[in-house]
């Protein structure tokens, strides 16, 4: 595999580093990031029909943006997969972003389980 690196990004065809796989591994990728996003959809029309006009509780924020933050972390995780960006500092960010999006997740789902009773 020949490879022209600037500034950390490889400038070939990625497609080509996992052979026959590659194409099946992206648009798994990309699934998740629609799967995401539509659950972070049908999150805010499930808390918007519920509560109305009124104010969603803080969990249920919380939950939809831990969505959207995971959906942008498979965008983000595409090229570092297929290594268009290449380097330690790029890992890093990434492996920081991974643990913020999966943190406000469980946070929200924390703050859904005080919310809700159990009798």
């Amino acid at each position: 595999m020949v490879e022209d690196i600037l500034f950390g990004f490889q400038w070939n065809d990625p497609l080509t580093y996992f052979g026959e796989i590659s194409e099946l591994v992206l648009a798994s990728s990309l699934l998740l990031v629609f799967g995401f996003l539509f659950a972070a959809l049908f999150i805010y029309l499930y808390y918007k029909k519920f509560y109305g006009i009124t104010e969603a509780p803080r969990g249920w924020r919380i939950f939809f943006i831990g969505l959207l933050l995971s959906s942008l972390y498979q965008i983000f995780k595409i090229p570092y997969t297929y290594q268009w960006i290449t380097g330690q500092v790029f890992v890093g960010v990434f492996l920081v972003f991974q643990v913020i999006a999966i943190g406000v997740l469980v946070y929200g789902l924390y703050l859904i389980s005080k919310e809700i009773e159990i009798k």
